[in-house]
């Protein structure tokens, strides 16, 4: 008990004491004015430093509006009516055209829709190259030419004349078909959904797994998205000798200084350099704790364990050693009993009262054989049910000897009204009767009533006796070797009983004042029955 106070007493130390850990680093985790200018100044040391692995003005790539249009992928959301639709093939020719009668550039639709179901041969030389360049189902045009796998779009030197005029996000099927894209073609196919929303944003840094992006700041006069590409990799190289690493910024997030989308913090090194000489002895101080509370459970766990395995020895050299000589003596019991006529009434008191310690021994030695039988696998008990088919016939065989040695005023059977046959095990169950009513024998008070009830598929055993239990915490009785005081039995009776019961999938319940154990038995397994 005092081990299990230590180490509670320990955990609460280190709880507190990681706290006060926390705290000290935390409680200088925010940026000032000193930290905001340091961050600028490593920003324009890296620009000054770093060299970019390429410049992209996406003005010149897409130089008006609606070729703007193909960087952004909300553009290529599309309308759900058409998005179903495979629009690229021959198939569902002119479907819910209707709806796209009143839209702008509906002669551009019209026009791709005759041509893929066969009714036009070709289409306008500026057919792909003047806008729209979206069609209504989200694709590009070229991209629809492109996976219409006619032989003319599937051509390389057509796909590479007409990369300006297929959406970013579509780059990458066209890799995957024809290989490298060449030039700044290459570098847009890697962006992700995110990166590619902050550029139409005009973010000013924007942070990938592959690249940092920081947009050129020009009039604002002048409208031009221009960016300075970064290897991701260079860029964590450069940060390694600050105090500094970078990532994106998320709401919700704890974050030391947030630069736009982006967050600064601290890294673990510098983390650790700010903790002051105390923090540093706490935190060795709970790795300490941390080791010799481990050991101590460990520790704790072996005694317990060589506690039981010496327990269970015990138990079985007392029953080894006890079976033989007790059978001897029953037997011998047995001749002395065959001739009590030629024996004076006082010695045959005698010989009786001696035949009663001798089965009390008898019943001892059993009790410790099917306790030490339910700890021999992982599996508690085998049960092996079967179906009873008189459960007032069953119970009143186990009580046959308790009626003959005490009589029926003192051993009360009240069997169920309606008798029925009930699926269990006949062994098992019999143990745990018999040493329910061996306790009420050696604790309770007679009368002691057994009374069988139905309750929907269950049966319910009552027993009971006029006996008051002492004990201050009844769920205690339960436990092994827990025993009255003038118990002349092993405190592993009711113990074993439990362990049963709820192995076979009922329960056992104890009430007091008058002592009254309740034993709900559910319907075994039909599948195992003879097993």
């Amino acid at each position: 008990m005092r081990l299990y106070i230590t180490l509670v007493i320990l955990a609460l130390t280190m709880a507190f004491g990681t706290g006060y850990f926390a705290l000290s680093i935390q409680g200088s985790y925010t940026a000032n004015k000193s930290d905001i200018a340091e961050i600028n100044k490593i920003k324009v040391t890296f620009q000054k430093a770093v060299d970019p692995l390429m410049i992209v003005n996406f003005n010149s790539l897409y130089f008006n509006q609606n070729l703007f249009h193909l960087l952004d992928p909300v553009s290529i959301l599309g309308d759900e009516r058409h998005k179903q639709l495979n629009y690229s093939q021959d198939k569902d020719c002119f479907k819910n055209l209707r709806s796209l009668l009143n839209r702008e550039n509906f002669e551009k639709v019209w026009i791709w829709e005759e041509f893929r179901c066969g009714k036009r041969s070709n289409l306008p030389n500026s057919f792909f190259v003047n806008p729209p360049y979206i069609h209504p189902s989200g694709s590009s045009y070229t991209y629809l030419a492109f996976k219409s796998n006619k032989y003319k779009f599937r051509q390389r030197n057509w796909i590479i004349a007409h990369l300006p005029y297929f959406h970013v996000i579509e780059l990458k099927d066209l890799k995957t078909a024809i290989g490298t894209l060449g030039g700044i073609y290459n570098f847009l196919q890697t962006l992700d959904v995110n990166a590619l929303r902050e550029i139409a944003k005009g973010q000013g840094t924007i942070l990938t797994n592959d690249f940092m992006m920081a947009k050129l700041n020009y009039p604002s006069v002048f409208s031009i998205v221009e960016y300075r590409i970064y290897s991701r990799d260079g860029l964590d190289n450069f940060l390694r000798s600050s105090p500094y690493f970078l990532q994106n910024f998320k709401t919700g997030k704890a974050c030391f200084y947030q630069d736009g989308p982006l967050c600064w913090d601290y890294n673990a090194r510098h983390l650790f350099g700010m903790a002051n000489k105390g923090s540093i002895a706490v935190l060795i101080g709970f790795l300490i704790m941390i080791i010799l509370v481990v050991r101590l459970l460990i520790m704790k766990l072996k005694s317990q364990k060589f506690e039981d395995e010496r327990r269970r020895l015990a138990l079985q050299v007392l029953t080894h050693e006890f079976r033989t000589p007790i059978s001897s003596m029953l037997l011998n019991m047995e001749r002395v009993q065959g001739k009590m006529n030629d024996y004076s009434e006082e010695l045959q008191e005698s010989i009786l009262r001696i035949s009663g310690d001798i089965h009390r021994l008898h019943r001892l030695t059993e009790t410790s054989r099917n306790y030490l039988r339910v700890h021999k696998s992982k599996k508690l008990v085998s049960i092996k049910n079967i179906n009873v088919t008189s459960i007032n016939e069953y119970i009143s065989k186990q009580l046959y000897v308790y009626l003959d040695e005490y009589g029926e005023e003192k051993i009360i059977f009240e069997p169920l009204k309606r008798d029925q046959g009930f699926y269990l095990d006949p062994y098992w169950i019999a143990i745990c009767i018999k040493n329910i009513m061996n306790n009420a024998l050696d604790h309770g008070k007679f009368p002691i009533r057994l009374n069988i009830q139905k309750s929907q598929a269950n049966i319910i055993l009552s027993i009971q006796d006029e006996g008051k239990l002492k004990i201050d915490n009844k769920d205690e009785i339960w436990n092994e070797f827990v025993k009255g005081n003038q118990s002349k039995g092993t405190g592993l009776g009711l113990n074993i009983a439990k362990k049963v019961i709820e192995e076979t999938g009922g329960k056992i319940e104890l009430t007091t004042n008058p002592t009254l154990f309740k034993i709900t038995l559910t319907p075994g397994a039909r599948e195992y029955e003879n097993g």
